[in-house]
């Protein structure tokens, strides 16, 4: 007999188990996460709910037009503050005086992205960095190769922004538990379940970019990853600002 739920027949069972490999979960995550859903769903329902009238309030704010979004957060079409780090002027002018936006692969940054893909045992690693706009990614590996390669995101789609905006690590092992980035249109669309990034600082503390990897699957990073990925790390830096 498939483990499972106490009360489900073998076959429903089964049915629970295929479902819950599917979404990369275990049986019990799959079905909290249900659980949860169909929860947050009938509160919303619930007229007579303090806790329901105000998620309805929330679904309502999600679905007013981008314009009135802005108008009430501050935020532009992208969903990036106007005050953000990622607008900065000055952090703007250093990235541009890098010089590496939209030039072509270099192998010095195509061998570093391989080793931290093939280090931490992922399928996708990148230098990326990020203006106001997009990332380009000046060197990267699981994105294509060739004409296919993938060269730039829109930044409203990024999720290296948000180390950009921190200045620090970002580490996510699976963001469709993490209520930050549960409704990320890369999470949403299965490009990325996992996460792990180290912003590219410039001597007056710009974060740039990041050299960053993902996965597809939820990954439990170690110190150990962080800290191959942090040295890393400083050898894109020292590469860029050499």
């Amino acid at each position: 007999m498939t483990s499972g739920m106490a009360g489900f027949d073998d076959r429903l069972n089964e049915v629970l188990a295929q479902q819950a490999d599917k979404s990369g979960e275990s049986v019990d995550a799959y079905v909290r996460r249900a659980v949860v859903t169909r929860l947050v769903k009938e509160l919303a329902d619930d007229a007579d709910s303090d806790l329901g009238r105000m998620l309805r309030a929330m679904r309502d704010a999600q679905d007013a037009t981008p314009t009135q979004a802005a108008e009430a957060t501050g935020e532009a079409d992208d969903g990036i503050p106007f005050d953000s780090v990622i607008r900065d002027a000055a952090r703007l002018q250093a990235l541009r005086d890098t010089g590496l936006l939209d030039t072509p692969p270099d192998p010095k940054y195509d061998r570093l992205v391989a080793m931290a893909a093939d280090a931490l045992g992922v399928p996708i690693a990148a230098v990326s960095l990020v203006d106001d706009k997009r990332q380009f990614f000046k060197a990267a590996v699981g994105l294509g190769d060739n004409d296919d390669r993938i060269t730039e995101m829109p930044v409203g789609r990024s999720v290296c922004r948000y180390a950009v905006e921190t200045g620090q690590p970002l580490v996510v092992e699976d963001a469709r538990t993490d209520e930050l980035f549960a409704d990320h249109p890369g999470v949403l669309d299965k490009t990325w379940v996992s996460y792990l990034g180290i912003p590219l600082l410039d001597d007056g503390g710009h974060a740039l970019g990041t050299l960053c990897v993902w996965d597809q699957q939820p990954r439990q990073w170690t110190t150990g990853h962080i800290q191959i990925l942090k040295d890393l790390a400083w050898i894109v830096r020292e590469q860029i600002f050499d």
